[in-house]
């Protein structure tokens, strides 16, 4: 009996304790983490309410609640717009946790959420009454939750069975819904009522909540107004409605006024495998005086977005310093929002933008949250520095206009960012390190050229070459043409190439980059600089490169698409057909039967490699480089068995022409394992 007792007490305590200092009636604030507030009663109208510190951070081991009451025959719809709470282990939310209570305390059903949800999530009650419940522990707080809430009630008044004729009265609101509102389905369903004016004056309906399968064109749920008696008088709602509830309200008004004295509504659904609510919609004869009744009005903690709502925003440049900031900076950025600015600095003048701080979704390939910085005038000029997670650098402009975009998804969202940005009038030089050796080119309507060097004879191995060409005018595009072409080969130009660069330093993208005998066309579009880097490796040397490059205002009207694609290809193709050679020579060396070889009785002897001549073939191109030979490093070959092979009569191999040698002719010695 006193064990039992002790542990009575034990239990008594426990449950007494958890509820000390709990605050009846007040805000949740800083002060009063531990109480329960009653919000607003709800109404036919939606009303919204943030939990403290919204988009921000809630607080630490907090405990408040928020009471909602309804008029007696309506439930209590709550529409968590968004939710970014500490996650817990599975679904159990054991940190941090938004509960939803299915009556007015917590002795009522429960419901608990945690995590991020961007697209929130639907809570319906059973009655008159909800309670919703947010609690944290000591450690990590994220950004809390958003919500509205309707009262409402189901009354279809069997126009989902058959076509049902109503009478609105004035001074007395009635309601219209699908059958399952405001439960979820999925299923087909066809809907029609028919209203008629008892004072024959107009008929006043009011969408006051919808949550359907939305999309650019309705299909699988559509709701239809007409003022008349069908469907072939003028419709009220222009076609089509079918908002879910993250797109509604999508028209500034939700309220249809007839003409005369009916109206014919019509509600459609289709099962596609996703759930979804329906409507609510009120209709009042509007011959008297109406106040109950009025559009549905949404209340944000986040001011309107103006920045992304307006168009590109449009920025001067001065001697000044000037700041942009995302959307609310530093509360955390909204999802689904593409932002744009254009800031422009006098003629002459180039514009330098500094990143003050940094917070976006990281993502690798920054897929998700991005500012994108283009060195241009809009979204088409070229990406000079990509943002996300906290990873940012400062740039400068190659002309006087840069553009902007800050582009988010729809699920997480972060403090975002701020920039500072002002005018550079000192661009004589770039604002990178300019490499030692580079060679400075102005550039001008006449036509102009540089060659590698050396040329037209071979060029240096184990070497990088810079040339840096600029247009001072403001005025005109940069274009080169490259008009002879000998580099060292390879699909993906990894040995010796061309690298063309759109600014002035090689952290600006690659405008183009070449190797072979290509001879492309390329054009600086988006600023008036641009850096040519000619590498090469310690192996083959050839004649190099000649390029004309000069200012024009014409565009290109051709593009080397599909001449980059046949060249790789071919290049594949003669890489995949020496392998081949080589794989059928192995095998046939491995079965003795080389051309030119013989045996030698039951002992197999080893190929003496040193024993294969050669002789090339003459050509015009071949004569002046026919004593070149590769000069890739040599390596020594093992053989993978103790097989030994008989030595071969006579073998010719051609070499490769125009190729420079350095060191052995012959090759090594295969060696014993």
């Amino acid at each position: 009996m006193k064990r039992n007792g002790l542990i009575s007490v034990i239990i008594w305590c426990f449950v007494s304790c958890s509820f000390v200092g709990r605050v009846i009636g007040q805000t949740c604030s800083e002060s009063n983490k531990r109480n329960t507030e009653a919000l607003p009663t709800a109404t036919v109208s939606l009303q919204s309410y943030s939990s403290p510190g919204w988009r921000v951070t809630y607080y630490p081991e907090m405990d408040c609640q928020w009471t909602i009451g309804a008029s007696n025959g309506f439930r209590i719809m709550v529409d968590v717009r968004e939710y970014i709470i500490e996650d817990g282990e599975g679904a159990d939310c054991v940190y941090d946790s938004l509960r939803f209570y299915d009556g007015a305390n917590t002795g009522a059903q429960v419901t608990s959420v945690c995590g991020t949800a961007r697209s929130g999530r639907m809570f319906v009650s059973s009655g008159p009454a909800a309670l919703l419940r947010l609690t944290s522990d000591y450690s990590i707080q994220q950004a809390g939750f958003t919500m509205r809430y309707i009262m409402t009630k189901t009354d279809d008044h069997g126009g989902c069975g058959t076509a049902t004729t109503l009478t609105a009265t004035t001074n007395t609101v009635q309601y219209i819904t699908n059958k399952q509102w405001p439960d979820s389905y999925d299923e087909n369903s066809l809907c029609r009522w028919t209203i008629t004016s008892s004072s024959g004056g107009k008929v006043s309906m009011t969408i006051l909540f919808s949550d359907m399968l939305s999309g650019e064109e309705c299909y699988s749920d559509t709701l239809e107004i007409f003022d008349g008696s069908s469907r072939t008088d003028p419709s009220l709602t222009q076609g089509y409605f079918c908002d879910s509830r993250g797109t509604f309200p999508s028209r500034s008004s939700m309220t249809f006024v007839t003409s005369g004295t009916q109206a014919f509504i019509r509600f459609r659904s289709i099962a596609s495998g996703w759930r979804r609510h329906g409507f609510f919609l009120s209709f009042v004869d509007v011959q008297g005086a109406v106040t109950t009744t009025q559009a549905p009005t949404t209340t944000t903690t986040q001011p309107p977005n103006e920045v992304c709502s307006s168009g590109t925003v449009q920025l001067t440049a001065n001697n000044d310093t000037q700041l942009i900031q995302s959307p609310s900076y530093p509360i955390f950025y909204s999802p689904n929002m593409l932002c744009s600015w254009l800031i422009t600095a006098p003629t002459g003048a180039l514009i330098q933008l500094k990143v003050i701080d940094s917070y976006l979704e990281d993502t690798d390939g920054c897929v998700g949250d991005y500012v994108h910085i283009h060195d241009g005038s809009n979204a088409d000029s070229a990406v000079i520095a990509t943002y996300c997670g906290e990873i940012s650098s400062s740039v400068n402009s190659t002309s006087n206009r840069l553009y902007i975009q800050f582009r988010t998804d729809g699920s997480v969202g972060q403090r975002g960012f701020q920039l500072e940005y002002t005018v550079l009038y000192d661009y004589s030089a770039p604002s990178c390190a300019p490499p030692a050796g580079i060679t400075n080119l102005e550039a001008n309507a006449t036509a102009q050229y540089f060659e590698s060097p050396n040329y037209p004879d071979n060029y240096n191995s184990s070497s990088t070459f810079y040339w840096l060409i600029h247009n001072p005018s403001d005025t005109g595009y940069i274009r080169l043409e490259v008009e002879d072409s000998r580099i060292e080969a390879d699909p993906y130009c990894t040995y010796d190439k061309v690298t063309v660069y759109r600014g002035p330093c090689t952290t600006y993208p690659i405008l183009s980059s070449f190797c072979g005998v290509e001879k492309p066309t390329v054009t600086q579009y988006t600023g008036s600089y641009v850096l040519v880097v000619f590498t090469t490796d310690a192996t083959a040397d050839f004649r190099g490169f000649r390029i004309k490059y000069y200012v024009t205002t014409e565009v290109e009207k051709t593009s080397t698409f599909w001449r980059d694609v046949a060249l790789i290809a071919g290049a594949t193709i003669a890489g995949i057909a020496a392998v081949a050679i080589i794989v059928g020579l192995a095998v046939a060396a491995k079965r003795g039967k080389l051309p030119g070889m013989k045996s030698s009785g039951p002992k197999k002897r080893r190929l003496s490699v040193s024993s294969l001549s050669s002789s090339s073939s003459s050509s015009d191109e071949s004569d002046k480089e026919s004593s070149n030979k590769r000069k890739r490093p040599k390596t020594a070959l093992r053989s993978k068995t103790k097989v030994r092979l008989p030595p071969v009569k006579s073998a010719k191999v051609e070499t490769l022409p125009k190729v420079s040698i350095k060191g052995q002719s012959k090759l090594p010695p295969i060696a014993k394992k």
